[in-house]
């Protein structure tokens, strides 16, 4: 696209959503709505759509057959021919959203700007404000998320190269790892980025990307370039643990005594990481000696008699 296309392309959009607007100002029990990445000539080039918050008043929800069990709503407009993918949600979740009590929280807030595009509601807008602001838990958290997705990619593309040597599968799963290092990177400079990370992040550390990312990708695939490639992760992985999963560490400090996995991912939840990627990092910080595997009793179901055992781990002394 040119500069001229990229601007028109921008002036469609804020036509359309102009429009859009206007009709749901006339909606009483639409309370605010709220543009989750931004309108510019940088990252127009990318958009397909409009995506947008719409928060109603309490009560008021219209579920669909389509909308199944699941708490979320979200509804496909259009405006103009420009497609809106909207999530719809109640006030009280948007606060629990707000105060991180809700799996919907503000999730990967260093890579979405979000703004307030119409409200009625102060409230709202103080709520937005306050969990816009890049925080250090918020920090924290999301170092812990990205930290444990690298560590399961890591997991199996060292399975796929010395176990079964699938260079293809194995360089895939390096590359996915790589871009999850380049969202820690970004996370750990307290920068937001709306367009590729990986590009971001190498201009910050070039030497880090080198042999993860631009070596993979421009060299013959053959075992030594990609095992350097998962030694320079492990070795990124080892210098940075005790920062990147220091929720999860300082948890276990503060239970001291033997934790199940299920009760770690519980305590997590609200991350939305994914259970099999807390289970890798664990099983990761086993082999570095920091944590001691064990297992614990576990029922299937809540009428369950007898029990099986899952994983359960101890912070080292």
């Amino acid at each position: 696209m040119t500069h001229e296309e990229d601007a028109s392309k921008v002036a469609r959009f804020r036509a359309a959503l102009g429009r859009f607007l206007e009709r749901v100002a006339e909606d009483r029990y639409v309370l605010a709505v709220v543009m989750v990445r931004s309108l510019s000539a940088e990252t127009i080039w990318a958009r397909e759509r409009l995506g947008l918050w719409i928060i109603e008043a309490d009560g008021v929800s219209r579920r669909l057959p389509s909308d199944g069990e699941d708490p979320r709503i979200f509804r496909i407009l259009v405006e103009d021919g420009i497609n809106i993918h909207a999530e719809v949600i109640p006030r009280t979740r948007f606060k629990q959203m707000v105060e991180g009590m809700s799996r919907t929280a503000f999730s990967c807030n260093f890579f979405a700007h979000r703004e307030i595009v119409h409200s009625k509601d102060p409230s709202i807008e103080g709520w937005f404000e306050k969990a816009n602001q890049v925080a250090i838990k918020d920090r924290e958290r999301e170092l812990l998320v990205f930290s444990t997705w690298t560590i399961d990619e890591l997991r199996h593309a060292r399975k796929r190269l010395e176990l079964k040597g699938d260079l293809e599968l194995a360089a895939q799963g390096i590359l996915s790892a790589a871009h999850s290092v380049a969202h820690t990177e970004i996370i750990r400079r307290g920068e937001i980025c709306e367009q590729d990370v990986i590009y971001r992040a190498m201009e910050g550390d070039p030497e880090l990307f080198r042999p993860i990312y631009l070596d993979v990708l421009a060299k013959r695939k053959n075992r030594r370039v990609l095992a350097a490639a998962l030694d320079a992760i492990e070795g990124y992985l080892e210098a940075h643990h005790r920062e990147h999963m220091k929720p999860l560490l300082a948890f276990l400090k503060k239970q001291n005594r033997v934790v199940p996995l299920s009760e770690m991912s519980d305590h997590f939840a609200f991350t939305q990481m994914h259970p099999g990627h807390l289970e890798a990092a664990c099983e990761w910080l086993e082999r570095k000696g920091l944590l001691q595997k064990v297992s614990a009793p576990f029922k299937l179901t809540k009428r369950s008699l007898g029990r099986v055992e899952e994983p359960a781990y101890i912070l080292e002394a």
